[in-house]
């Protein structure tokens, strides 16, 4: 009996052990790294389909904008030895010369291949020039069109914000002045505004959230224009609290053929780690210029990953990056302070990348313009209790100035400041003395830079940026105390898919 009831008690108790062991989930790791870390997720594999041999262009009207520009999308149909249609997948480099008006190259994701948007100012034929520089060999191609033949308004109006209409006007007045009267609820018009020449738009911040808007414009020479707006609900409050501690960019792609995509995200893991890790929020790509990431396809993934991170009470925060001080650019930033799940998760505010470049908003004057303005719109859109996070160019480790960067400007719109302290990507701050030094002297200076009291939170480097590779767990660790003392509010770490298992631990170790 007592063998038969010894025999009994281990059987039952390997059958509990067996189902507990089922029932337990997988004991926590670190995400490895992807194989390279760059600012947009890089596709793996070059054509989908043949090589193309040959290219033609397609030109598709867009209509005028609020910006008053009459803009055209240009695209290249690559072909392939037989004829065919053939699609690129990487690597595609296009030169886009327009003889008048402004040409933004487009990413792929957003209409399926190379593509451009060319924006007018005035009437008359327009001929694009377009060189393929890669891949070679293909020559170039042109194309011209008018938009005189094309239909649709020449005065348009739209909300880019809650606190801020756009009302446009093609072709750009010349001479002599516009007028836009405001009709109130009783149909009077009442002037609002006298643009004038050289114009193509104004911007009205008197609008109401959720209200309508309605405008009489009266141009030289033109028939009256009566518009109405809608204009959008108030956005949800965000504050400085979201980005306080610890923080990460994680970006992804829209293409679930993409190393980084979408479909490959493993949401419950980037949850995990965000807990193991500590992290009070995530910085969350949603749009690159005019294009929004979270598209139909990505768009449950997505929602399950804000939603998952709510779950746990870690903020996300969107990251965009604007190209242009446009109004679809704006809008769309506006769009993903919007965003909320469709589980009631909202974002906890706007992460604002502002960097230099033709991949961002400019080079040279036009530039440095379009860095001036650009937040300072989008406050006005969004209204004062929105979060902003201005992501700016490091002036410590890059030796940049007011005369280069426009810090002062950006400061007054932002709520906190937040350089890209990517030490070892730029130069050899490669000890953890150099690491402290650097981090002491970016936070400084921008503080300096900034003309007025502003938190700042510190971008800092996890992964491969450069041939000096990926900061050890002990420099980084060093990094993140050197931007406490410094009197920083935290630190987001750049990037989630860059960064590896030692770097996880140096950033769950780090108490803040």
């Amino acid at each position: 009996m007592r063998c038969a009831s010894t025999m009994w008690t281990a059987a039952a108790g390997a059958a509990v052990l067996a189902v507990s062991a089922a029932q337990s989930p997988a004991p926590f790791t670190w995400p490895t790294p992807l194989a390279s870390t760059a600012p947009a997720p890089q596709p793996t594999v070059l054509w989908n389909g043949a090589p193309a041999t040959a290219f033609t262009l397609e030109v598709e009207p867009l209509g005028v904008s609020p910006d008053g520009e009459d803009r055209a999308l240009v695209r290249v149909a690559l072909r392939d030895a037989q004829g065919a249609a053939t699609r690129i997948r990487r690597g595609a480099d296009f030169d886009y010369v327009p003889d008048r008006g402004e040409a933004q190259w487009q990413t792929r994701l957003r209409y399926g291949g190379p593509a451009a948007i060319v924006a007018l100012h005035g009437e008359g034929p327009t001929s694009v020039r377009v060189v393929a520089n890669r891949p070679a060999g293909l020559g170039e191609q042109r194309i011209t069109f008018d938009p005189r033949t094309w239909p649709g308004p020449r005065v348009v109006a739209a909300a880019i914000g809650p606190h801020l209409v756009r009302v446009g006007w093609f072709p750009q007045l010349r001479s002599g002045a516009v007028r836009v009267y405001r009709i109130d609820g009783a149909g009077r018009g009442l002037l609002a505004a006298t643009v004038s020449a050289p114009a193509s738009s104004w911007d009205d911040a008197t609008v109401r959230p959720g209200a309508t808007a309605r405008y009489l414009v009266a141009r030289p020479g033109a028939a009256e224009a009566e518009l109405r707006v809608a204009v959008p609900a108030e956005l949800p409050p965000s504050g400085v609290d979201a980005v306080r501690g610890k923080s990460a960019w994680l970006a992804f792609s829209a293409d679930p053929l993409d190393d980084g995509s979408f479909a490959k995200l493993d949401v419950d893991g980037i949850v995990a780690t965000a807990v193991h890790a500590g992290l009070r929020s995530v910085e969350l790509r949603l749009a690159y210029g005019a294009f929004d990431e979270a598209s139909p396809p990505a768009k449950a993934t997505i929602d399950r990953l804000i939603d998952g991170l709510a779950a746990h009470h870690i903020a996300v925060i969107g990251w965009t990056v604007p190209r242009a001080p446009t109004f679809e650019d704006l809008a769309r930033n506006v769009e993903v302070a919007a965003y909320r799940t469709p589980g009631g998760n909202a974002i906890a505010g706007l992460a604002v990348d502002l960097e230099r470049g033709e991949e961002f908003l400019g080079d040279g004057p036009r530039g440095y313009a379009a860095l001036r303005t650009y937040l300072a719109v989008l406050r006005r859109a969004v209204g004062p209790h929105v979060l902003l996070v201005a992501t700016v160019e490091d002036p410590f480790l890059e030796h940049l100035d007011q005369t280069k960067f426009p810090y002062r400007e950006i400061a007054r719109d932002a709520d906190v400041l937040q350089p890209m302290t990517y030490w070892r990507m730029m130069g050899p701050w490669d000890t953890i003395p150099k690491v402290e030094t650097a981090v002491a002297g970016s936070v400084a200076l921008v503080r300096r830079l900034a003309g007025r009291e502003l938190p700042i939170d510190v971008g800092a480097q996890t992964g491969v940026l450069s041939k000096r590779g990926a900061p050890p767990g002990d420099e980084l660790a060093a990094a993140i105390e050197a931007s406490r003392r410094s009197g920083a509010i935290g630190v987001t770490f750049y990037d989630w898919s860059g960064t590896g298992p030692e770097q996880w631990d140096a950033i769950a170790r780090a108490n803040w």
